[in-house]
């Protein structure tokens, strides 16, 4: 289901008309950017970006970004947790919580083709 929906635009901020008198660029209405999808939602685990429109469409998907967002801060905590390489228990303890967070982003994956696939 990856490379359903178009890649985001790259960061950053698009140039815009310059003010006549010079200076910053004019902000432009957002009637001229209605075309474009707007990205507001980027599930980490299944490496995919949502328009955010869809949140409102599916209550599934607002599950979805729930669950990717506790994935994403237990994977921080886990990853700032990391023991020093002579605690061996402590370090085995972490590795198998890491395989667990590997495991739970292969359900937010699955959970998210599945989703993505509805819409």
């Amino acid at each position: 289901m990856r490379g359903f929906f178009e890649p985001p635009p790259p960061p950053g901020q698009e140039p815009g008309p310059r003010n006549p008198a010079g200076g910053e660029p004019q902000h432009r209405p957002d009637r001229q950017h209605a075309a474009r999808p707007v990205w507001n939602l980027h599930l980490e685990s299944a490496g995919t970006n949502v328009p955010a429109r869809f949140l409102t469409e599916s209550p599934m998907l607002t599950v979805l970004a729930v669950e990717d967002l506790c994935w994403q801060a237990a994977t921080e905590d886990w990853k700032h947790r990391r023991p020093h390489r002579w605690r061996r228990q402590a370090r085995e303890a972490w590795l198998a919580e890491g395989a667990q967070l590997e495991a739970k982003a292969d359900r937010l994956r699955q959970m998210a083709d599945d989703v993505l696939a509805q819409l």
